[in-house]
């Protein structure tokens, strides 16, 4: 579809089809009473008995039947035609606030959408980019909304066409399936039917879902990117809100607890408090790089996921996954948290910029993504020798992998999974028992990922990465007594496991792999495209 044909579209056909409809309905429906009251009432309260009786009575209630299953047939299409007007209107405002602000921001985009602007500097090929994105959505979305509505229409067009629309149990069918169109596949569907479920959505019906149950869409997998990233959105601002709220009436906190032998048992309302401001910390640290993208690159930010249960959990993205040619998900370690997000997302830009740079002129994107959706241990000894919580990872990272594969657009993107300190340990056991559909796995900082043997993780092992910085404290921990191993695994630094090693520069100690233009930093961009390091 054309970028002129959605701007031209003129919906105000639609909306005249909907009214005649709906006119259509209130006299079929006031015909439909005036028939039943001057016929049907008047014969079964005539007395009249018999097997002819009997015969027309039938004849009579079928006909009823097939007047009452036109009458929702009827009432369906002026649905459908009313999902159609807000569809095309919401696609047509979507496209002119992308070429709106490709105006404003100096940048030409012509007919067939391509991009050209006279200022020479860099960033304007990463917001060009971007647009061309937003342009190719709402070109998208316009093809998408023309095929559900006339796949939908059509559907009723055959009814009336064979009849099938005067049967009763055909009706109520249709009549059923309208009404729970937008509820979610249950939580057994996998990635692939969640997103056939919404592709199979008008883009006014993804909309109300979007604006209505924001929390059934945010944390989906299987639901495409841009929509997860409003439905969080929402999200984020609600809950920010809610905690704000609740701290205001918690203001201070009361004397602390005195036990038996008059011990100091702490204060329940100051350890609230203190989660409370943890958490909205990392709210505002979230929603200042949804709102300002990290310069030099400017490379657009998505929440893809988002949650204040127990310590806080959030999928951050830079960069679209479902449109990048590369994507990286970056497994943050012990001490991850909503409140310390912060610093795991300036790893996920770091590594964006450095995909960037590798790319050499490419013009292929790389989403690199902040993946805190699990509860980490919140302290070395004892949670952070113990594998139970990346046990309980594994299926939330394997489903969050599959969905990646599934709503990606057009040819699958090379994808890397990449796991720091604790978070290769979550990696690493995900992949041993789930198996990632990843092309790259990268162990930085390890202190093991959960295997004796490199083949257990169900991947080409020549694509196996692991980086160990000569001042990192966790060999120790990875190595185990006597260089047996550790508790979870084989070292994966040891050249006996058989990954392939990544360089990183003299000094680097167990938190800066990230340092831009460091030996790592440069090899992390290098995998996250495909190559070597």
């Amino acid at each position: 579809m054309e970028i002129d044909t959605v701007l031209k579209a003129d919906f105000t056909g639609l909306a005249a089809a909907r009214a005649g409809y709906d006119a259509l309905v209130t006299a079929f429906n006031a015909h439909v009473e005036a028939w039943k009251r001057t016929v049907v009432d008047r014969l079964h309260n005539s007395g009249w008995t018999g097997s002819a009786a009997t015969r027309a009575f039938a004849d009579l209630d079928l006909f009823a039947s097939k007047l009452l299953a036109a009458d929702d047939e009827l009432k369906l299409v002026s649905g459908v035609l009313a999902d159609a007007q807000q569809s095309i209107a919401l696609v047509q405002a979507e496209l002119i606030q992308a070429l709106g602000d490709a105006k404003a921001a100096g940048i030409t985009v012509r007919p067939d959408g391509a991009m050209s602007w006279e200022n020479k500097d860099d960033t304007f090929e990463v917001k060009a980019k971007s647009l061309s994105l937003r342009v190719e959505d709402a070109l998208r979305d316009a093809r998408h909304a023309d095929e559900a509505i006339t796949r939908r229409l059509r559907h009723f067009a055959e009814n009336a066409t064979t009849g099938t629309g005067l049967d009763a149990t055909a009706a109520l069918a249709d009549k059923a399936g309208a009404g729970t169109r937008e509820t979610p596949p249950d939580a057994k569907a996998t990635p692939a039917q969640v997103k056939a479920w919404w592709d199979g959505l008008t883009p006014a019906e993804q909309q109300h879902l979007i604006h209505n149950r924001p929390d059934q869409i945010g944390n989906r997998d299987g639901v495409p990117c841009l929509a997860r990233d409003q439905a969080n959105r929402i999200i984020l601002r609600q809950r920010r809100a809610e905690l704000q709220g609740e701290l205001d009436r918690i203001g201070k906190p009361g004397p602390p607890m005195i036990g038996p032998g008059n011990t100091v048992m702490g204060n329940p309302g100051e350890d609230r408090i203190r989660t409370i401001k943890d958490q909205l910390k990392g709210i505002d640290d979230i929603q200042e790089k949804l709102d300002h993208s990290k310069a030099p690159l400017y490379q657009p930010t998505f929440l893809l996921g988002f949650d204040t249960k127990g310590n806080g959990h959030a999928l951050v993205a830079v960069n679209n996954p479902d449109t990048a040619d590369n994507v990286l998900t970056f497994v943050p370690g012990t001490k991850s948290k909503l409140g310390e997000i912060k610093g795991d997302m300036d790893k996920s830009y770091e590594m964006a910029n450095s995909a960037y740079k590798a790319a050499d002129g490419s013009k292929k994107t790389t989403a690199t993504i902040t993946w805190t959706g699990y509860d980490a241990p919140q302290e070395i000894v004892p949670g952070a020798l113990f594998g139970k919580n990346a046990l309980d990872a594994r299926d939330d990272l394997h489903n969050f992998q599959t969905g990646l594969r599934a709503t990606h657009e057009g040819v699958p993107s090379n994808n890397t999974i990449m796991g720091h300190s604790y978070g290769s340990a979550v990696v690493g056991m995900a992949m041993r028992d789930r198996g990632l559909p990843v092309d790259s796995a990268v162990f930085v900082g390890s202190p093991g990922v959960g295997v004796d043997n490199i083949k257990e993780l169900q991947i080409d092992p020549s694509r196996v990465f692991v980086a160990r910085g000569d001042k990192d404290t966790v060999a120790p921990w990875a190595e185990g007594i006597g260089g047996s191993g550790g508790i979870y695994g084989a070292d994966p630094a040891d050249p006996a496991f058989g990954a392939t090693v990544v360089p990183t520069s003299p000094g680097t100690d167990h938190g800066h792999y990230w340092n831009e233009n460091s030996a790592s930093w440069k090899a992390f961009g290098r995998i996250a495209t495909g190559g070597r390091p």
